[in-house]
């Protein structure tokens, strides 16, 4: 029986020994306040949809925001200039799971989430008294990225830390909070900006994210001790591991392209039909499309295996990038590519981190996935420029978006290759055949 201490609670803490990994001749002294698996990690797991409802939400509805700025408030600037907005939100965002690790042992899941609660409700307030674009760069960018940053790692990473037994269904339930919060944001973005003005739908945005956020965050608390010492070493071992090296070039290469539907198609609908809502009606099907998609990407990962799931969702978005964006140009085409694209574009989020917990441990998976989230960071802040750049050169003196789309389509086909070739390195590790399930 594993030995008990007293935690700073005052309660009995569990003490374990695990090994840390393949690479680590020391046990791993693992320190447990609480049980996983029980009700209150349900709790956690709701409070984290709520959580990743109001920032990747936001994110996820900031088509709206992309439409109305580049045919409405700012018709004179570049795409090129507007997409910096959506590019740095993400790019912080994501890249911010790297240092917010640190943050959590220091001060908690709770303080360092309800801190960001504070930070995007600022950001968003004051891109509201934005006169220029340089200005919603830096507070709709920069600092909102910044504020969802210590919301979005923390509460994916909490948890894992809460579940063991069901933690694929708990990490799909509360990543699909993002596509929960985008169906949420953007009708309410929409009706706000049509019926008040732009300004106050920023306002109440804000102040909603605060009052959500902010609650949810106080249900937040750690069941394990942080780790100790400095982990340089240990990333440093990850990152140069053939394997991860596929993970992380699959997830930049996917988050080039992932913008382009999102960010485009609303504007494209808008054209077809001639109508405003049209663009949040394709945000809101977009998001519901992800939604399903990250409560079932566990069960897909069960029957055809992680890597393999990852594989086949990749090679079906070019297909049906290509099938839709440059076949059916149709409204009701759109719809239909904007519901599948939620649905198998984002499995990666949950099943990428079975996929780095299983090759390299659950012990160092808080490691190895805020890793990869620094380069989806990468690839969003590659690919949102880089579209920009050939929608404005290529495709909007002709109201097409053939360049954007084709970008989209090698992107994901490069993500492609590179699971395939994960699947070849795993495979080869664990002896398995070419048909069977990894």
């Amino acid at each position: 029986m594993a030995p008990d201490t007293l935690n700073r609670h005052g309660t009995i803490a569990s003490v374990k020994s695990v090994h840390a990994s393949s690479n680590t001749t020391e046990p791993a002294e693992i320190i447990e306040y609480a049980e996983p698996d029980t009700k209150y990690a349900w709790l956690v797991a709701v409070a984290a949809l709520l959580n990743l409802a109001t920032t990747m939400g936001t994110l996820n509805s900031f088509g709206v925001y992309q439409q109305y700025y580049l045919n409405t408030l700012y018709p004179t600037e570049s795409a090129v200039t507007i997409s910096w907005i959506s590019t740095l939100i993400s790019f912080c965002m994501f890249v911010g799971g790297v240092f917010t690790g640190k943050l959590v042992d220091k001060f908690g899941f709770r303080i360092t989430c309800f801190s960001g609660s504070i930070v995007c409700c600022i950001a968003l307030i004051l891109a509201s008294f934005t006169t220029r674009v340089w200005q919603l760069v830096l507070t709709q960018g920069i600092m909102l990225g910044l504020g969802a940053s210590l919301i979005f790692s923390p509460s994916i990473s909490v948890v894992a830390q809460w579940h063991t037994k069901h933690r694929v269904l708990a990490t799909g339930i509360a990543v699909a909070g993002g596509g929960i919060g985008g169906m949420v944001f953007s009708v309410a973005t929409e009706k706000i900006i049509d019926n008040v003005s732009y300004k106050w739908s920023l306002r109440i945005l804000g102040i909603l994210l605060f009052v959500v956020s902010g609650t949810s965050s106080m249900v937040y608390k750690r069941r394990i001790a942080p780790a100790q010492g400095s982990n340089a070493r240990l990333l440093f071992t990850i990152a140069r591991d053939p394997r991860f090296i596929c993970i992380a070039l699959a997830v930049m290469f996917i988050n080039m392209g992932y913008f382009e539907p999102l960010l485009y198609v609303p504007t494209l609908a808008v054209i077809q039909s001639g109508t405003q809502s049209t663009s949040s009606n394709i945000v809101l099907v977009f998001n519901a499309g992800t939604t399903i998609g990250r409560v079932f990407s566990g069960l897909v990962s069960k029957l055809v295996g992680p890597v393999n799931a990852n594989l086949a969702s990749n090679f079906l978005c070019c297909v049906f990038i290509c099938i839709f964006m440059f076949g059916i140009n149709t409204v009701v085409g759109y719809y239909v590519f904007s519901a599948l694209f939620g649905m198998i574009s984002t499995l990666y989020l949950a099943v990428n981190t079975h996929i780095l917990a299983h090759e390299f441990g659950p012990q160092v998976v808080a490691s190895s996935v805020g890793l990869s989230m620094a380069c989806c960071g990468v690839g969003v802040l590659i690919g949102n420029p880089v579209q920009g750049v050939l929608y404005e050169t290529y495709d909007r003196s002709h109201t097409k978006f053939n360049a954007v789309s084709a970008w989209a389509v090698a992107c994901f086909a490069a993500a492609t290759v590179c699971y395939a070739a994960l699947r070849w390195l795993v495979g080869r590790k664990h002896r398995v055949s070419c048909f069977q399930k990894i």
